[in-house]
């Protein structure tokens, strides 16, 4: 990782010495735009209506699963409008070896800050499942941006690539089905217990790439973060964020959303108590927490969580075991389990739905993975078997 860490680091050293700009439509995703001094490398750009070449400007580094760069751009456009972000996502890398995604990263670098006045204090990373872990092993290993967006996964798993002492701040989107998020509720835990600036945003959706509504919710947090760090403090902008806040947390209470009032409580009182008075909050959220329909709702997440631990738990072992060190697929004992599952789903609370909904997908994924990899193989066996979990799984799936 070291060689990596250098030469980007060195990219990053020549920012202000070249500054090549380009002219590029603004208010429109321009696609395949090639990178120069690299084969067969392309990415895509949008560059706010606000955007103007001879002033430095922020810029988001987009991280797309599937290197689609029109995809990853999409969602961040209204945040783009808003916070002036130009924003560029490769359209070349995608998961895979890190070392090869950070080449392609170098490379979109050098390009980028050879083509566009870059304002080096406001750099940012993004990215969807794993180009999610990607934008934090990036942001970590430099620690040359001021903020990450991990959406719907957390981080490589590797020490080097996860948030410890850095400088940058974190927020976390995944959506309540998606199968990440029981991960992303781990992951919180430990960003707490170093006392990383980071926050996470957890709404009602599956594993894809977050709506711009909870983008927006995103780069809210993130620029609050330099609001209020930032001396002087901007006292008026800091009100403003906290209006804002505020009135989501009673969108949340007045809907009953009760796990996402918790969330957001905690968020307000956490990020202006230092600026605002927030007594009176810390006592609505005292009494909230000791709420029944507060408890209730928790008691039913961690039950779901449990559940979702065992039935995960059983279901990648045995998948290990018939697809990646062996050829035998029981396809009874699968119809069986998943059966139960769907049972449990049909008859219990929407906490346990969602648990379904997450270890179904969790399952689809590894086995649609699977699939793909050894299509040019001739386990034309295997590759059966698999479309068969995938319809027990899905039924509609083709």
């Amino acid at each position: 990782m070291r060689p990596f860490f250098l030469l980007l680091c060195a990219c990053f050293a020549v920012v202000t010495l070249v500054n090549a700009q380009s002219n590029y439509e603004k208010g429109k995703i321009i696609d395949s735009i090639a990178v120069s001094q690299a084969q067969n490398e392309t990415f895509s750009l949008y560059l706010p209506e606000s955007f103007m070449s001879e002033t430095p400007q922020p810029i988001l580094y987009i991280y797309e699963p599937m290197g689609r760069g029109t995809i990853g751009v999409q969602p961040f456009i209204a945040a783009s409008e808003k916070y002036g972000l130009i924003l560029v996502c490769s359209n070349n890398s995608k998961n895979g070896p890190y070392d090869q995604n950070f080449a392609i990263a170098n490379n979109l670098f050098n390009h980028v800050f050879s083509n566009f006045n870059i304002k080096d204090d406001e750099m940012f990373a993004a990215g969807f499942s794993g180009g999610s872990r990607l934008a934090s092993a990036i942001a970590s290993l430099t620690n040359k941006f001021s903020g990450v967006i991990g959406c719907g996964a957390g981080f490589s798993g590797l020490q080097e690539h996860m948030p410890s002492t850095q400088n940058y701040a974190y927020v976390g989107l995944c959506g309540n089905r998606d199968m990440n998020y029981r991960e992303m509720l781990e992951n919180k835990a430990y960003l707490n217990l170093i006392n990383f600036n980071s926050a996470l945003i957890t709404y009602d959706d599956n594993h894809s790439w977050p709506p711009s509504g909870q983008i927006l919710r995103a780069f809210d947090w993130l620029y609050l973060q330099r609001t209020k760090n930032s001396p002087p403090v901007q006292i008026d902008a800091v009100l403003s964020f906290y209006k804002t806040d505020y009135n989501l947390l009673q969108q949340f209470l007045d809907n009953k959303k009760w796990l996402f009032a918790a969330e957001q409580y905690e968020r307000i009182i956490k990020d202006y108590k230092d600026h605002i008075q927030v007594d009176s909050l810390e006592t609505k959220y005292h009494l909230f927490k000791n709420s029944k329909h507060y408890k209730k709702s928790v008691a039913a997440l961690n039950r779901a969580l449990n559940i979702e631990e065992k039935f995960s738990s059983k279901f990648r072992s045995r998948f290990s075991q018939e697809f990646e060190n062996s050829n035998t697929f029981n396809y009874n004992w699968w119809e069986k389990e998943l059966g139960k599952l769907e049972v449990l789903a049909e008859k219990e609370g929407d906490e346990i739905k969602k648990m379904a909904a997450r270890v179904k997908y969790d399952l689809f994924a590894r086995a649609f993975v699977r699939k793909n990899g050894i299509m040019q193989s001739s386990n034309t066996a295997q590759v059966a078997s698999l479309n068969q979990l995938l319809q027990l799984v899905y039924p509609n799936f083709k």
